[in-house]
């Protein structure tokens, strides 16, 4: 594999949105289920359910979101207009979901839940139109790794000031609630900031002119199902076992170090742990999969991955321990999740080339509808797992919890790893053939 024809401020340029948007998404991840237990107060299976059922219509919004995309093209681009559009609905209502309006407890719950499934109908549409955008800049699958590394690199930066700001941030009020508020709100507006700058950066290629050839209003309901072929399935299958941990690890985290280590504050060290060793790593990412292909180091950080979880097991409460698994980990991570906008695109480059197929937007949601059943397989998990294993907000936990708990969190996700590791053996694109499609294209 070639090296990329892109310059890192380009590529940078365009990483600029997720490092906007990564900010709502570690937000949400390690604090949303806290605020539905110990702010609004509501018990803690009911919440598990809320929570699942609400991640199910984030997966179908995200299908709908990619349909929508691929069908409708707004004026100024095919991609770019719906970045912008979603990221603007997602802040909004990211803040408002986290407001106090003094209603009662149920309508407190109704406003949540509503406002919650729009932030993430707009945090779709942006979605899609951000990862969709790879395809039109990609020239070689070089390109296609190093714009989902650049991205992800700046996701992981992005974390790292999380891992300073966000808990302090959070409590630096008397009241927990206006602490929500707070940061809903900075954070929403650094998702705009970010999505703008790449909109900005990417404008010469999605400018109303310069788009994919074929995408747009006359994509219909054939031409949706026949993009939905072995590759995709495997690829669907694969990351929806894989990034179960992505929500179920960071949602069991706040209570491990909670009841087990016996400090919270050691969920800032790990933030910062494991976004700084991302950060280097990624300086890896391309050249490894350069010499042995995105699908071998998936397979092969996965299992590797998977032992580092599997080890907190037997460290007892060592943290100094946990940070260097959760170190390595995180490095393995990279080959893994943080490739995954890279296989997406694939598969919509590849369904263009063999089948004539232009669903980009309906594929990258695909994929992100991979992502949302994840969510509901690892929410569902952590939610239903800590009732079982009884814990109950506001009441002291039984004896034993803190086992029960350390067994939930390493087996569910080192089980998750290891089964998307092994759907993707079935996953039969590689570099020579994505090679002869972008030369081709050209």
């Amino acid at each position: 594999m070639k090296g990329s024809g892109y310059s890192r401020r380009f590529l940078y340029g365009y990483g600029a949105g997720e490092f906007g948007f990564t900010f709502f998404l570690f937000f949400i991840a390690y604090y949303l289920m806290y605020y539905m237990t110990d702010v609004l107060h509501i018990p803690t299976a009911a919440a598990a359910v809320i929570y699942t059922v609400l991640q199910w219509f984030e997966g179908i919004s995200m299908v709908g979101a990619g349909i929508l995309v691929d069908r409708l093209r707004l004026p100024g681009g095919t991609y770019r207009p719906w970045m912008v559009t979603g990221a603007v609905l997602c802040a909004v209502s990211f803040v408002i979901f986290f407001c106090d309006f003094h209603l009662s407890a149920v309508a407190n719950i109704i406003v949540f839940v509503l406002f919650y499934f729009l932030s993430y109908i707009g945090y779709n549409l942006m979605w899609v139109g951000y990862r969709s955008l790879v395809g039109p800049i990609s020239g070689s699958p070089a390109d296609n790794v190093a714009l989902t590394a650049a991205s992800s690199q700046l996701g992981s930066a992005a974390g790292l000031v999380f891992s300073f700001c966000g808990e302090k941030i959070l409590r630096s009020f008397s009241n927990i609630q206006t602490g929500y508020k707070v940061s809903a709100l900075i954070y929403g507006t650094v998702m705009i900031a970010g999505i703008l700058v790449s909109a900005r950066v990417t404008r010469r290629f999605d400018n109303g002119k310069k788009v994919d050839e074929g995408a747009g209003e006359k994509t219909g309901l054939k031409e949706f199902l026949r993009s939905v072929n072995q590759p995709m399935v495997v690829f669907f299958l694969a990351v929806t076992f894989r990034e179960a941990i992505s929500t179920m690890f960071p949602t069991l985290l706040i209570y491990y170090f909670g009841y087990v280590a016996g400090d919270e504050g050691w969920l800032s060290v790990y933030l910062t742990v494991t976004t700084v060793t991302a950060l280097v790593g990624y300086s890896f990412a391309r050249r490894f999969a350069g010499s042995f292909g995105k699908k071998r180091m998936f397979l092969v950080s996965s299992v590797i991955s998977a032992g580092c979880i599997l080890m907190v097991n037997f460290i007892g409460k060592d943290m100094r321990l946990f940070m260097v698994l959760m170190s390595v980990h995180s490095f393995c991570s990279i080959f893994s999740g943080a490739m995954i906008p890279a296989f997406m695109n694939e598969i919509a480059d590849y369904n263009e080339y063999t089948m004539g197929v232009h669903t980009r937007g309906f594929i990258i949601s695909l994929g992100g509808g991979a992502i949302r059943c994840a969510a509901v397989l690892g929410g569902a998990l952590s939610g239903f797992g800590l009732a079982a294993a009884g814990y109950k907000n506001n009441a002291p936990v039984p004896a034993g919890f803190g086992t029960d708990l350390t067994l939930l969190m390493t087996l569910g996700a080192a089980g998750g790893i290891l089964l998307g590791a092994f759907v993707l053996t079935f996953y039969k694109l590689d570099d020579k053939i994505m090679s002869k499609i972008y030369e081709s294209r050209k």
